[in-house]
């Protein structure tokens, strides 16, 4: 039985441009024979087809009656006109990514320092006087930085998904990880309940990360359930394996620390429920140090006569000017008192 040949495309073989295809007003272009005339390019790179463009589309125009002479001069000069608007071209594009990038650095830096998208135009603004004053010259250049709420939003969003998208691969890789969540007395200016979910994890290689996963709204009630909910939809989210969860840390809100109906408890019962052999902790992590050290028995000497010392340094102006100086003296690491007692 006879192999199976397959056959190849014509336009796939390769092929060079001849040199004397320019007789016809063709020149090679990103490996392609394009016509200097009506600018379209031919299927595959051969003479025949070239030579049957020219006298389909051209032979009957004036370039047919030109001499030899004419007839390269013309060459020349569409090739050199080519050639330029290919630079304008490039160099418009170029430009216009410049243009693109500063308006993202912009809005990148206006989500950074959680400023509002209508900043962006008072800050055009006064872009705008700084370049009148000087470089006037280049003020096209800078007018065309769209920096409009519309157009702020939409870099804010592309980074956002990006960083998201970056942050579901970084969770993929987790061998085992932990979550902390912070929703006690969190709320925004129109008092709504804001739960900020944290991820601590490590991979098989014992490389540590530690991101911010998700800020999540409660628009109605902040129960444990409503807690657990939202933490849940963040998982599916993340595509998070709750098998390899190995703690919870929370802050002190009931809702948080309740031993039935908190937040950490049903997430724990949900995790032993579907079988999880690895046991889950749960800490409450949101206790202050200088609580601690001033609930402490043993200190309560101590603490007293710090309180006393620092209210009366702090209770008078004087008092506090001169411990100011002296702490500068003495190049303390701390040039004053951190709070009043």
């Amino acid at each position: 039985m006879s192999a199976i040949v397959k056959k190849s495309k014509v336009d796939l073989e390769c092929r060079d441009f001849n040199p004397e295809w320019e007789k016809y007003f063709f020149t090679e272009r990103f490996g392609q024979a394009q016509c200097l005339i009506c600018l379209k390019t031919v299927a595959v790179l051969k003479e025949y087809n070239v030579r049957r463009h020219w006298e389909t589309q051209h032979q009957a125009s004036s370039f047919a009656s030109m001499s030899a002479a004419e007839r390269k001069e013309a060459i020349v000069k569409l090739s050199g006109n080519l050639q330029k608007s290919t630079s304008l071209f490039r160099k418009q594009t170029i430009e216009a990514d410049k243009v693109t990038r500063a308006s993202y650095e912009v809005s990148r830096l206006l989500a950074r320092r959680m400023k509002p998208f209508t900043d962006g135009d008072f800050i055009k603004e006064c872009i705008m006087v700084v370049i009148d004053s000087l470089c006037p010259e280049k003020r096209s250049a800078f007018e065309s930085v769209s920096l409009s709420p519309r157009t702020v939003c939409r870099p804010i969003e592309e980074m956002s998904d990006s960083v998201n998208d970056s942050l579901k691969t970084c969770c993929s890789i987790f061998d085992a990880f932990s979550l902390a969540l912070e929703g006690d007395k969190s709320t925004n200016m129109m008092d709504t309940a804001q739960l900020a979910i944290f991820i601590r994890g490590v991979t098989a290689a014992l490389q540590v990360y530690e991101e911010f996963l998700q800020l999540v709204t409660l628009h109605s009630t902040s129960t444990g359930q409503d807690i657990f909910d939202a933490v849940l939809q963040c998982v599916k989210q993340h595509s998070l394996d709750l098998s390899r969860l190995v703690c919870v840390t929370t802050d002190r809100a009931p809702a948080m620390t309740g031993k039935k109906k908190g937040a950490a408890s049903l997430l724990v019962r949900l995790c032993e429920a579907a079988g999880h052999i690895q046991p889950i902790h749960k800490v409450h992590c949101i206790i202050h140090q200088e609580s601690l050290c001033s609930k402490s028995a043993n200190l309560t000497d101590v603490m007293s006569v710090v309180v006393k010392v620092v209210n009366s340094i702090l209770s008078r102006s004087l008092n506090h000017r001169q411990f100011q100086v002296l702490a500068d003296e003495v190049n303390a690491h701390y040039g004053d008192l951190l709070y009043f007692c």
